[in-house]
């Protein structure tokens, strides 16, 4: 073997190496990015926990929602408003986990643990259906078969 191939063979090599090592990296950068938004999803629900379980007037909305099954006419606007804010928050969060899946940032685990219990209440229907026609089609459709 002459000099020149011994030097072709180790810059094959070195290049073989090196998309290697960058294969690697964009696997970690990857993994690092769903885990930080994992941890920034969770982060928004706690959020919102600890605000309901502070603010007793939101979690005595928050039972009458989720327990008695109200409607919005059993309320008055005030509360229907303080409600109607925390459901958007909530659509807002699924439509983010959506987003996320969509481009391939979150796998479908993330959207198997949204929960969607809270969102098939009688008052969410309701302020989903007042809500809705500020999202994107994509995301109704998506949202509304989780839903059911």
């Amino acid at each position: 073997m002459n000099k020149r191939t011994i030097i072709e063979i180790f810059g094959l090599f070195s290049v073989i190496g090196s998309l290697i090592f960058v294969g690697i990296e964009i696997s970690q950068n990857t993994q690092a990015v769903r885990g930080a938004t994992h941890q920034a999803i969770s982060d928004q629900a706690s959020e919102l926990y600890i605000a309901l379980a502070a603010d007793e007037r939101l979690s005595r909305l928050a039972y009458q929602m989720l327990v008695k099954n109200i409607e919005r006419k059993e309320l008055n606007t005030t509360d229907q408003m303080s409600l109607d804010f925390i459901q958007l928050m909530g659509f807002r969060r699924v439509e983010n986990i959506y987003l996320q899946y969509k481009n391939g940032i979150l796998t479908k685990d993330a959207v198997d643990r949204i929960g969607m219990d809270s969102y098939r209440q009688t008052f969410s229907r309701e302020s989903w259906e007042m809500f809705k026609p500020g999202f994107d089609p994509d995301f109704i459709i998506f949202f509304e078969s989780l839903r059911k």
